[in-house]
């Protein structure tokens, strides 16, 4: 890792909050969604394998890194030697197989000693606000640990037929929309424990249907129609040749 090249990104990034009007009207709150987006498109370039994507991606990503320290430091809320030696303390704490004298330590103790170190009870890191399908995902990674689970993704398949039911059998929309959330949580357990994330299968769906529909519109234009102006079971006769083809 070439700390010159990082250190010549931190001196850009802060020419720009000094001269750019608009990094200079950033505030951390301001970049929140922008940090966001940044690793959703390198989630998104990371998957269809796009390398040089994938190396833009990291750039922008540790650019508004760098940038948010910047901001933290102009706010007040923490100087960057503050900032770095606060994460360097934890990272050395939380790795004693590496920095201290639990040399040779496999996984499993590396989880433990990692949950171990949680103060305020095992789910205490998981946040909330994070995407839910990945939260559900890492709430049943982190109870796994401790014995929590289910033995076999297929009585997880049955907890999730269990859902269902209750699901459709809700005497109201108030409970109806308590079962979905059940529902989608048992879902998102069962993909964990078939070795794959249901924030991807549904990324997959997203992205399937937007495909089809972009079709859809194409056949309706080269027969000169507009969607709007179709019945949807004529919509739908198209949308049924597209998935078969």
């Amino acid at each position: 890792m070439s700390l010159r090249s990082i250190t010549r990104l931190a001196d850009i990034v802060e020419v720009l909050r000094k001269e750019c009007p608009w990094d200079r009207e950033q505030t951390l709150f301001s970049m929140r969604y922008q940090a966001l987006e940044e690793v959703y498109e390198f989630i998104e370039a990371l998957e269809r394998g796009d390398r040089e994507k994938m190396v833009e991606e990291i750039g922008d990503i540790l650019t508004v890194a760098l940038m948010l320290l910047k901001i933290a430091e102009d706010e007040g809320v923490g100087s960057a030697k503050e900032i770095v030696e606060r994460t360097v303390s934890k990272l050395v704490y939380k790795h004693p197989h590496i920095f201290g004298d639990r040399k040779g330590w496999g996984m499993k103790e590396v989880l433990e000693n990692w949950e171990n170190t949680k103060k305020d009870g095992i789910l205490s890191g998981v946040d909330t606000r994070r995407p839910a399908l990945v939260t559900a995902h890492r709430i049943g990674e982190k109870v796994a640990r401790v014995g929590f689970d289910w033995d076999r993704k297929e009585d997880v398949l049955e907890k999730v037929k269990e859902e269902c039911r209750e699901f459709l059998e809700a005497p109201d929309e108030e409970r109806r929309r308590e079962e979905l959330g059940d529902l989608l949580f048992a879902l998102a357990q069962y993909a964990r424990k078939a070795g794959y994330y249901a924030e991807d299968a549904l990324r997959e769906a997203n992205t399937k249907f937007k495909e089809r529909f972009r079709r859809l519109e194409e056949e309706a234009k080269r027969e000169g129609r507009r969607l709007k102006d179709m019945s949807l079971e004529e919509m739908d006769e198209i949308w049924e040749r597209i998935k078969e083809s």
